[in-house]
């Protein structure tokens, strides 16, 4: 999402009270429209400290503080200021943005509509309140408030950029593109305008013109690392890895994709130096799937003499220890230091494709590479009992801390109405809520949840499945990563892992891809799906 812009102050309006420090007013003045901060600020809070309850200073020193992300101190300021002027429209125009940057969507647009309600002509508050309604998922709402910023300054680039990531969210994409057009023709130089049009093009599967916009942006501003992890993803989705991969390497620059991070103390092995004899610290990153997926890249090291230590998330623990070539477990987010000591490098588990050269035909294990602990193994064999029918898991949703998460889960009464009878179905859904429950006991589906203690678990389950068929989630990539066969259900602009246009899956063998033909349309998706399952050769097709 956009940050919620604010131009930087007039430098007018001078106050009587200021009089005899006018040079220094006026210094001030001059540093913070040259864009010196740090100098202005420090003139500013000199200044205020003769003057402590002086709007301007205050109103400064609040926009200096949400210039540098200091969202707690702007608040402080702004509410100062809002005291030494309480109808200015300004000051809770400032407060509300900063209230924005701290998280808190409510009580931003508490303080722009009180903006509004002092100034109604003011465009920037109603394009920052369109920012808020969008955060607190109220997206007409948004749409109408980017709609009146516009409609009270057809020039605000701005707002039209964060009309088109609203329209680019509902599925409205030629509409996002008309919106990017706007904000370039305003503003030929904005490089995020660019980069927004080009992830729309994604969307939309134009490949080749969503990397020469993300190409343009790169022209703007070089060192925008959303735009070299996204072309690098961009890239990955069309099947070019070489080119790929050494881009993949911005993710790390950007701590929204990756919490690890290549720079410590210890030396970072890029595939070049020998691993014979060697500790290595591999640490995962991003999300369960993704540790899943990647995880196969492990006995590689290791047949190049590494001692592979694994840092991972609680819930994969068990199940990573029993990868080939693994000599230990850490879990992520915990203090590891006496153990990263005693490694001579790390690496980022998402870095090896990198280091291995990997192109769509040199993908490591595609066939099955994970292995079930033999305990839990025995305990869902026994648990499920003697087969009578063909058991068939079901994954209908992911995380909803997902970014996409809404466009990938499907609701579980729609997934399940289409499912032909004659087959045992289980569910495989994480924490399903309560309504869902309810669900599954009407539609006769086994919910053993409760019983899924981690990964281990529910890979021994699996293994006791004739097939899986889910959204674009973890459970997919245990599935293809386990050998057992999976139909893995995607939105219309997949995940880079994907590809496009193809029903086979380049990393797991047994895996089968049913594609969204139109955004937010599942049904023909699952139409597919059950008219595969009364195939009398399906479960034969897939084995």
């Amino acid at each position: 999402m956009e940050q919620a812009p604010r131009q930087a102050p007039d430098p007018g309006g001078l106050q009587p009270a200021l009089a005899l420090d006018q040079h220094l007013f006026d210094q001030a003045a001059s540093l913070l429209q040259q864009g010196q901060l740090q100098p202005a600020q420090a003139l500013y809070a000199e200044l205020l400290q003769r003057h402590p309850a002086h709007f301007d200073c205050l109103q400064r020193l609040g926009w200096i503080a949400a210039q540098s992300k200091d969202y707690a101190l702007a608040v402080d300021y702004g509410c100062r200021a809002i005291e030494a002027k309480p109808q200015s429209a300004l000051a809770y125009l400032d407060v509300g943005s900063a209230m924005f940057g701290l998280g808190q969507y409510q009580a931003s647009l508490e303080c722009l509509d009180l903006a509004i309600s002092l100034d109604a002509k003011c465009a920037q508050a109603y394009n920052n309140r369109g920012l808020a309604l969008k955060a607190l998922k109220q997206p007409q709402a948004a749409e109408a408030s980017f709609q009146t910023a516009i409609a009270l300054d057809p020039s605000q680039a701005q707002a039209w950029l964060n009309l088109g990531t609203l329209q680019r969210q509902l599925d409205r994409h030629e509409e996002a593109l008309a919106s990017y057009d706007q904000a370039i023709a305003l503003q030929p130089g904005y490089a995020q305008a660019f980069f927004n049009r080009g992830n729309v093009l994604q969307d939309l599967g134009r490949l080749d013109e969503a990397i020469a916009h993300f190409d343009q942006a790169l022209v703007l501003e070089p060192g925008m690392a959303d735009v070299h992890w996204n072309k690098a993803v961009c890239l990955l989705l069309g099947g070019h890895y070489a080119a790929a991969w050494p881009l993949y390497e911005w993710r790390w620059v950007n701590h929204q994709a990756t919490a690890a991070s290549p720079v410590d103390s210890l030396p970072v092995w890029d595939g070049r130096q020998s691993l014979a004899g060697k500790t290595l610290l591999v640490q995962s990153e991003q999300g369960l799937g993704d540790t899943i997926q990647f995880c196969r890249y492990i006995p590689l090291l290791a047949a190049q003499g590494a001692k592979v230590v694994f840092e991972v998330d609680s819930p994969l623990a068990a199940l990573m220890q029993t990868v080939e070539g693994v000599e230990a477990t850490l879990l992520r987010g915990e203090p590891s230091a006496a153990s990263t000591a005693a490694a001579d490098y790390r690496v980022l588990l998402m870095s090896l494709p990198l280091h291995f050269g990997t192109t769509l035909n040199t993908i490591p294990s595609p066939g099955k590479y994970l292995v079930v602990p033999p305990e839990q193994l025995h305990h869902w064999s026994e648990r499920l009992g003697a087969k009578r029918n063909k058991r068939i898991g079901l994954v209908w949703r992911g995380s909803p801390n997902h970014q996409n998460d809404d466009k990938r889960s499907i609701l579980v009464e729609t997934f399940l109405a289409v499912l032909p009878s004659g087959f045992d179905y289980v569910s495989l859904q994480l924490r399903p809520s309560v309504q869902e429950l309810h669900t599954l006991v009407a539609y006769g589906v086994l919910q053993v949840a409760d019983d899924l203690n981690d990964f281990a678990d529910t890979a021994a389950l699996c293994a006791q499945l004739d097939l899986v068929i889910s959204v674009d989630t973890s459970v997919a990539h245990l599935s293809g990563a386990l050998g057992v066969p999976c139909w893995v259900l995607v939105a219309h602009s997949p995940d880079w892992r994907w590809l496009l246009g193809r029903k086979d899956c380049v990393w797991y063998r047994k895996t089968q891809i049913y594609r969204q033909p139109q955004a937010g349309r599942w049904d023909s998706v699952l139409q597919e799906v059950a008219r595969d399952l009364r195939l009398p050769g399906a479960f034969a097709a897939i084995a």
